[in-house]
């Protein structure tokens, strides 16, 4: 049987073996829809484990399941695949697995005879999801495939593939724009030559698939320098004070603050998801034996105040019981809070090791874009920078307040934030 791939010459090296296959560029260049053709093909013609895999994948509807069923069909290999509502099953043993890193990151690292990863959209993928799953991903001729639309700069999917990549023997990598796909649809094309017209920078970013050097619709990026990223350690006897951003439903984000004289130390940041309080009140103990610390405060937002419906208490309660007493983070709006940050952002040093996920995700933080009107919205993006930046921002409205506080000399008890 004879299968026509419509592929055009930038994605024919997909077809030997490297450990790293990357493709990058911009939107319209048929990344996704080319490695799809290219993956059908492999898990065709033998026995193939291929792992699907993105940043965050909160249903199955977010991963590329559907992309890669319409793909079957269109190669007209639907007799060979079971396209099911949570995997793809071929007749000859092969298999698609579709799996959000950050929340199944320990199941992935479980996982064994892969034979394929497809990282999608992997400008996402946060520096500690690649430390844990390039070392997974360990059976012989095994590879990774990268597909992305480049961010920022110092995201560390840029960095890792394509500013320092892996020698030449194991990769493969190839930057693919709209003007290399065939099948570009006019109705892109409009799309596209009215951002031409309205904003050549972020054009140059969404279609030609440059990085935003220019930081353009990020909150933080810019208060950020390299020199303020460094190796310390933690000081033994001066308290590390914990700022959390406290998820549900959602991912949980803690940054770790030690003061040093006039020196702001941000000397560690944890994030997990799926998790109760007392995971992170655990993980916090370890930490604290770890680097022999001593812990000092811990700060929450407001909305740990908040009783939940199954048991009646607050998140406040909870943690007092397992001994953390919160003191709980001044109210304010998104935007104060961001100003909050953004003043004390210059004065923090950050431990270059411990805090890479953590800076990762304040240099992605940005404001929401309207691909219709070709413009930034007023509000930041939700996605998985946020919890992280909301940490953050609690961190600076209650450093500001304490350090107010103390310079007009005030018992901390007239505040307005409160103690648990």
């Amino acid at each position: 049987m004879n299968i026509d791939l419509t592929l055009t010459e930038q994605f024919t090296p997909f077809l030997e073996p490297k450990r790293y296959k990357v493709c990058y560029g911009g939107r319209g260049s048929g990344k996704s829809w080319s490695i799809a053709q290219l993956l059908v093909l492999k898990a065709w013609q033998k026995p193939t484990r291929i792992l699907c895999a993105r940043e965050i994948q909160r249903s199955i509807s977010d991963s590329v399941l559907q992309l890669l069923g319409d793909t079957i069909e269109r190669m007209g290999l639907r007799d060979y695949f079971d396209v099911q509502k949570t995997q793809i099953v071929g007749t000859n043993g092969s298999r698609f697995i579709f799996e959000g890193m950050r929340s199944n990151i320990t199941k992935i690292k479980s996982m064994e005879g892969l034979d394929v990863v497809w990282c999608e959209e992997s400008e996402s993928i946060t520096y500690s999801s690649w430390e844990t799953l390039i070392p997974t991903l360990r059976k012989k001729g095994s590879e990774i495939w990268v597909s992305f639309n480049p961010n920022d700069e110092m995201d560390d999917t840029y960095q890792r593939f394509v500013e320092n990549p892996p020698p030449e023997p194991y990769i493969y990598s190839v930057k693919v724009n709209y003007n290399n796909n065939p099948f570009f649809p006019p109705e892109l094309e409009k799309e596209r030559l009215l951002l031409k017209d309205k904003n050549e920078d972020l054009y140059n970013h969404v279609w030609e698939g440059e990085v935003l050097s220019n930081r353009d619709g990020a909150y933080f990026a810019k208060f950020i320098q390299n020199d303020q990223i460094m190796n310390f350690s933690v000081e033994p006897n001066i308290p590390v004070d914990t700022y959390w951003d406290l998820g549900i439903s959602d991912s949980t984000a803690i940054w770790l603050v030690q003061q040093v004289g006039m020196e702001i130390r941000v000397v560690d940041c944890y994030e997990n998801q799926g998790e109760g309080l007392q995971f992170y009140i655990n993980w916090l103990h370890e930490w604290r034996t770890k680097h022999q610390a001593v812990l000092g405060e811990h700060y929450a937002p407001h909305d740990i105040q908040v009783r939940e419906l199954g048991s009646g208490k607050s998140r406040l309660e909870t943690a007092r019981k397992l001994g953390i007493h919160f003191r709980v983070v001044r109210r304010l709006s998104i935007e104060d809070g961001i100003h909050a940050a953004r003043a004390i952002l210059p004065k923090c040093y950050f431990e270059k090791t411990n805090t890479k996920a953590g800076l990762q995700a304040l240099r992605r933080y940005r404001k929401e874009f309207d691909e219709k009107k070709g413009v930034y919205k007023p509000h930041p993006l939700h996605d998985w920078s946020s919890h992280y930046a909301d940490a953050f921002r609690y961190f600076a409205i209650a450093f500001r307040d304490r350090s107010k506080q103390q310079r007009i000399g005030q018992p901390q008890a007239n505040i307005s934030w409160l103690t648990a």
